[in-house]
């Protein structure tokens, strides 16, 4: 059994939100009718996932393992919000919905990571995904807008 400091449960806490909404994120595009929406969440499911996959560079250098992406929370996670979308009738308004709530939890992950002493070069990495997670709530914000 691996023992894991604060620091590297907070930092491998970011890793796996960043790999949930990139997931999220993959699977809403592949729903979404809205060709230039599902653009959006395809591409926001790509930056994330890279998001993730350079953490996990900083992990390592925190002498811990990175966390494999769940795959049978992700497919949950999809067909709960699939099911939401179906019983709301609007499955485009559930997709943007949703995410902000999620991303909110990555910038409050990401907010604590970066009180625990850590490298400079993974700091600076958290940072990269909290700015990342708010453009992204601003990005949803401003398309809930225009559903709206």
């Amino acid at each position: 059994m691996l023992l894991r400091d604060d620091r590297q449960v907070a930092v491998g806490t970011v890793e796996t939100l960043c790999f949930e909404t990139a997931g999220s994120y993959a699977g809403a595009a592949e729903k979404i009718e809205a060709a230039s929406l599902a653009l959006v969440f395809a591409r926001l499911a790509e930056e994330r996932r890279q998001l993730a996959i350079e953490l996990a560079a900083h992990i390592r250098m925190l002498d811990d393992l990175p966390k494999q992406p769940d795959p049978d929370r992700e497919l949950l996670g999809q067909m709960l919000t699939g099911i939401k979308a179906i019983l709301s009738g609007d499955a485009q308004a559930t997709f943007i919905e949703e995410r902000p709530d999620a991303e909110e939890k990555l910038v409050a992950a990401t907010q604590e990571a970066l009180r625990h002493t850590l490298p400079a070069g993974t700091q600076s990495m958290l940072r990269r995904i909290c700015e990342h997670a708010e453009s992204a709530k601003r990005e949803l914000t401003s398309a809930r807008t225009k559903e709206g």
